[in-house]
């Protein structure tokens, strides 16, 4: 391609028109990249959390654990989807108003509860199935080192998901900073 084929397709760059329907199509936020990768990740979860919902009873001994430690889990679990649920949905339609600079500094303030809810509800999660798995578990050397790998991979991806929710605040930080 020489200099003047790509001169002639940037002056006619952009003349084809698009209807209002499609302009609308879009810019909508559902149509967002990053919320389709929030879907796929949101329903991989899910699927795997029913399927250990699922398999917990008989394939994890639950019949032989005391309800309370089946309802803790349980519950976990519940808390863990529902958290995760309702920041998608909070993403999927963010709060619009006039104002560019309230709607990202409320956007900062509904970024940080929603992080301190999915830490919290990751932590009780995590605890809900350790305390299910080592429920009467006479711990041998073996099992103390696959459990202190657990809790360490625990570890690793609460500070990863902690660090990626400070950078998510941050951006929006720096946005409203900018204004």
């Amino acid at each position: 391609m020489n200099i003047d084929d790509l001169k002639s397709d940037w002056r006619n760059a952009g003349h084809e028109s698009l209807s209002e329907k499609e302009l609308a199509a879009m810019t909508r936020v559902r149509n967002h990249p990053a919320l389709r990768k929030l879907r796929i990740k949101f329903m991989t979860e899910m699927v795997a959390l029913t399927a250990l919902l699922l398999l917990f009873y008989d394939g994890f001994d639950g019949a032989q654990k005391p309800l309370a430690v089946n309802a803790m889990l349980i519950l976990s679990i519940a808390l863990y989807i529902t958290n995760n649920a309702l920041g998608y949905l909070h993403i999927q339609n963010p709060m619009v108003s006039g104002n560019l600079r309230e709607a990202l500094a409320r956007q900062v303030h509904s970024l940080r509860r929603m992080a301190a809810f999915s830490l919290v509800s990751s932590v009780v999660y995590a605890a809900a199935l350790l305390r299910f798995l080592t429920y009467q578990t006479v711990f041998t050397q073996r099992k103390y080192i696959i459990l202190s790998a657990l809790i360490i991979t625990f570890i690793l991806l609460f500070a990863y998901s902690w660090i990626s929710w400070q950078r998510k605040i941050a951006h929006f930080r720096q946005l409203e900073a900018d204004f």
